[in-house]
């Protein structure tokens, strides 16, 4: 999927990839999920990025259960996290809401 790819390519470009994240949302595949995992992992937070580690995020939970659940639950205890993110992902994780 050439989506995944461009992910790579734009590594700096933080609008590129919140694009790129959004229009992941229709790719619901196991792949999909690792990859932004690892984009979870790789972009550290910043004023800068905000708004596509949001977009990834959103874009987990938009995914089935079945695909993306144990990896979010996994990402929502990690400390390469940040706090705001990790709280986020444990409501999606535990069903429970918590607004931004």
């Amino acid at each position: 999927m050439f989506l995944l790819g461009l992910l790579r390519q734009n590594s700096d470009n933080y609008a590129r990839l919140t694009a790129i994240a959004e229009a992941l949302t229709a790719f619901p595949t196991a792949a999909t999920v690792d990859a932004l995992a690892s984009e979870l992992l790789r972009v550290k937070g910043s004023n800068a990025t905000r708004g596509y580690l949001r977009r990834i995020i959103d874009t987990l939970e938009h995914f089935p259960d079945n695909i993306a659940q144990a990896r979010i639950l996994e990402l929502s205890s990690d400390p390469r996290i940040g706090t705001r993110f990790r709280r986020r992902l444990q409501s999606i994780a535990f069903g429970t809401f918590n607004d931004w």
